[in-house]
């Protein structure tokens, strides 16, 4: 749980201090006040870098040279401090955990997993394979931390491979071939086993927030087990980097048994993945964080009473002010 998070030079915050309490917080203000800022910083010290894809320098607020995120965090009964800073100068990020130097950014996440709905959130499904691939790979390492581990291995196996690939050496191939397959077969086997999971629930949930029409979730690997990785080997050779394996798969939404990117509208887009975070939540109860920035401004009256019913985590709202009837939060921050 996060109870205190101080920015400094972090967006339009030059030296502010916030705090939370352990369920649902609303932060409320006009546009322009920093609502999802604070939400971006919350974001921040979970996975060390902008859930809106900033770049750290333009993080930083106007005119000055840093900016630094603490963070103080109660999880299983002991308490945690978080500390992350950036320099323009030297382009360095240094991250502390309990005082302590931290290079991987993964001990971040699996200290404090978040799961964060953006008015992006469309962007999900109507972008390129890879942005649905990421969410799934963020949910099962929410629910699974060796999940995590495994695409770290895999990732580096393709990046080796990769460079044997460019160089056309065929004959060290083999082994990395086998490394990729092991890891492979093990990331496809959590991949099927969570979407299977999900699927039936996923589609009740999702009739509650689309007004009866129902989303679905298709998973197709690139690799079936027809062929090998080494009786592969000369497409991947002429291509120059690693075509097959699960930073291939294709993962896609439907509505009504049809592709969302095309008969989806935008609200639908955002209700849909909504509902799949919220069907989440509902079958693995994470101890993640969960932050919705503007939620409601896709979601009707009963959408939102859905969306309130299912938040059971430490939650962090933006909004642009109280919704009349709506009055379940723990604490209102007004800006």
């Amino acid at each position: 749980m996060l109870t205190e998070i101080s920015l400094t030079s972090f967006r339009n915050f030059e030296n502010q201090i916030f705090t939370f309490e352990k369920g649902l917080n609303l932060i409320i203000g006009p546009n322009g006040s920093g609502k999802t800022n604070i939400l971006e910083a919350i974001g921040y010290i979970s996975q060390a870098k902008s859930f809106r894809r900033a770049a750290d320098k333009d993080i930083i607020t106007w005119g000055k040279e840093f900016f630094r995120i603490e963070a103080k965090l109660e999880k299983d009964g002991t308490k945690h401090n978080i500390s992350i800073s950036y320099e323009l100068e030297t382009a360095s990020k240094k991250i502390l955990v309990n005082n302590k130097p931290v290079e991987k950014t993964s001990i971040l996440f699996s200290l404090f997993p978040s799961l964060i709905s953006t008015d992006r959130d469309q962007d999900i499904i109507d972008g390129y394979p890879v942005e649905r691939r990421n969410m799934i790979n963020r949910l099962i390492s929410i629910a699974n931390p060796e999940y995590m581990n495994l695409m770290l291995d895999y990732r580096k196996v393709i990046e080796n491979k990769n460079v044997l690939l460019r160089e056309q050496k065929t004959k060290e191939l083999k082994p990395w071939n086998q490394k990729q397959d092991d890891l492979s077969s093990r990331i496809v086997s959590y991949r099927r086993e969570f979407i299977e999971r999900m699927r039936e629930p996923f589609g009740i949930l999702s009739k509650e927030f689309l007004n009866n029409k129902k989303a679905d979730i298709y998973f197709s690997p690139s690799l079936d087990g027809s062929r090998s990785l080494d009786e592969l080997i000369k497409e991947e050779l002429e291509a120059g980097f690693s075509i097959y394996g699960p930073h291939r798969d294709s993962i896609d939404f439907l509505i009504d048994e049809r592709p969302a990117k095309i008969f989806g509208s935008e609200g639908e887009k955002r209700l849909i993945i909504l509902a799949f975070y919220f069907t989440f939540l509902d079958i693995y109860k994470p101890e993640s964080m969960v932050i919705l920035d503007e939620p409601f401004s896709v979601l009707d009256r009963r959408g939102t009473g859905i969306v309130l019913s299912h938040l059971l985590n430490q939650t962090f709202i933006s909004a642009p002010f109280i919704y009349e009837g709506i009055q379940k939060f723990e604490k209102v921050l007004n800006l």
